[in-house]
């Protein structure tokens, strides 16, 4: 098989997924989650039974999509930025508001998706937060080795604030109409100012 027909085969898998996950969330919206099968979505996504179970192992799996294509390019991407120059601070901001881009692409199917997620308590799917936290201690350890953060850091502690900050940030902005801020500034901000308070002191000649 040819570079260009392995690029086709992908590009049509995707598309496959997108077409999946988009009539899912629409049969979702339409009756409710917990009244929507997979029959009904396979059915309304044209394809079979088996071809949905390919992309998504059960039904909340649908739900944690757009969190999960984050969280599989960071992975993906884990040795550049664990190589890279740039500070730790730098390096976790980037890795939380690249995750948190994935929202603004759109907003009210991003509410819908996210009050799911944590009205049922999954996390983006089965073990993301290990996958999530895994990625973000790397760096935070990092930090700490390199002395850009202090050396009496708890670093799953540390991993847990930062986390609880995205998502907190993350809710807000899908669910308050009357917020008036960018979702990746806004959240670079408050991210910022808990790195500031674990950065190494340093001393004011």
């Amino acid at each position: 098989m040819t570079e260009l027909e392995v690029s086709r085969r992908e590009r049509k898998k995707e598309g496959t997924r997108e077409r999946i996950f988009k009539e899912a969330i629409r049969l979702f919206r339409e009756r409710g989650f917990d009244k929507t099968t997979i029959d009904d979505i396979t059915e309304r996504a044209d394809v079979a039974k088996g071809t949905f179970f390919n992309y998504f192992p059960r039904k909340e799996s649908v739900l944690a999509y757009l969190s999960e294509k984050r969280l599989i390019t960071a992975e993906e991407n884990a040795g550049a930025l664990l190589s890279d120059s740039t500070p730790a601070s730098g390096k976790l901001i980037g890795i939380f508001t690249h995750c948190a881009s994935v929202y603004e692409e759109d907003r009210e199917l991003s509410r819908f998706v996210l009050n799911e997620l944590m009205m049922r308590a999954f996390g983006p799917s089965e073990n993301a937060g290990m996958r999530w936290q895994a990625l973000t201690l790397k760096v935070i350890e990092q930090g700490v080795a390199t002395g850009e953060l202090r050396k009496d850091l708890d670093a799953i502690r540390t991993e847990s604030l930062l986390t609880s900050v995205y998502f907190s940030t993350v809710y807000l902005w899908v669910n308050c109409n009357e917020t008036h801020f960018e979702l990746r500034d806004e959240l670079r901000a408050r991210l910022q100012l808990v790195l500031d308070g674990i950065a190494t002191r340093r001393s004011v000649a």
